[in-house]
């Protein structure tokens, strides 16, 4: 059984940038590293922002966290 805090998501880093969000994921995924973006509708809405109300969350499972850092040196 795996823990709980091991299943879920957590913040790997914020993109202001929808390209650089999904090479990213890319480069994630394709190290099979599973992961989500996720506030992509808001920063569409407000492109340009001082806040991270526009970021682009990346996200992953807590369990690859550090290897999503190494891959993506976060």
């Amino acid at each position: 059984m795996k823990k709980e805090h091991e299943s879920s998501l957590v913040l790997l880093n914020e993109y202001y940038s929808d390209a650089e969000a999904y090479i990213a994921k890319g480069v994630l995924e394709t190290n099979g590293i599973p992961c989500v973006i996720n506030n992509e509708i808001m920063s569409s809405v407000y492109p340009i922002t001082i806040t991270s109300l526009g970021a682009i969350r990346l996200m992953v499972f807590e369990r690859d966290l550090e290897a999503a850092r190494s891959l993506l040196n976060v």
